[in-house]
């Protein structure tokens, strides 16, 4: 909900659509792929998971890499195409079209989107952290050239209040379609505040 808000008040999808805000969802929880480790078990998930995929290098290259395959493919575009196609969704109009145009300046806003929003899931992870029965989860940012950990609990796993304004924020958007920006702008400040206020109630 982050990447997608985050886009939306930039106001970016006026000119690029909906696509960029679709890539910025996928982009902002891509660093969970190490989250994958847990096939090979709770040793595995421990050790790995909020290093590998949760450090900067691993999120640049990760949204340089989603943003730039996304460009030049479409993949979102190809993907809403084929489900909007197999669970026959009625849209206000035509299926959107598979980009058949690109430019540096095009692929310079997918991988700067991309990488922006891996980044705000460090951001976010920075922030929650711990319950009454859980430790705080540190994050390696510089990994692997140092294995220092961070974290800034400020509001615990399982806290709901962000969630709510996020969904209510959505809900805004569905119903005043034409104040996208306004309400995604104040939707980042009450996230914000609730943290900070959270924060220094803790």
């Amino acid at each position: 909900m982050l990447g997608i808000t985050g886009v939306l008040a930039s106001g970016l999808n006026r000119r690029y659509g909906w696509p960029l805000v679709a890539l910025a969802a996928v982009a902002a929880v891509s660093p969970d792929w190490d989250g994958l480790t847990i096939i090979a078990g709770s040793a595995a998930f421990a050790a790995s998971h909020r290093v590998w995929g949760h450090n900067v290098l691993s999120c640049i290259l990760t949204g340089v890499l989603v943003g730039a395959v996304d460009y030049r493919f479409d993949v979102v575009t190809r993907f809403g195409r084929l489900l909007t196609q197999k669970l026959h969704l009625t849209l206000a109009g035509s299926l959107p079209r598979v980009r058949d145009a690109f430019s540096l300046g095009g692929l310079a806003v997918w991988i700067s989107v991309a990488v922006l929003a891996t980044v705000s899931h460090l951001a976010a992870d920075l922030v929650f952290s711990g319950t009454e029965a859980l430790p705080d989860w540190e994050l390696q940012l510089f990994w692997p050239f140092s294995a220092t950990g961070y974290v800034y609990p400020l509001i615990a796993w399982g806290d709901a209040g962000v969630s709510i304004l996020f969904v209510t924020g959505m809900f805004a958007m569905w119903k005043w379609p034409a104040r996208l920006q306004a309400i995604s702008l104040a939707t980042l400040a009450a996230v914000a505040l609730y943290v900070a206020v959270r924060g220094a109630w803790l």
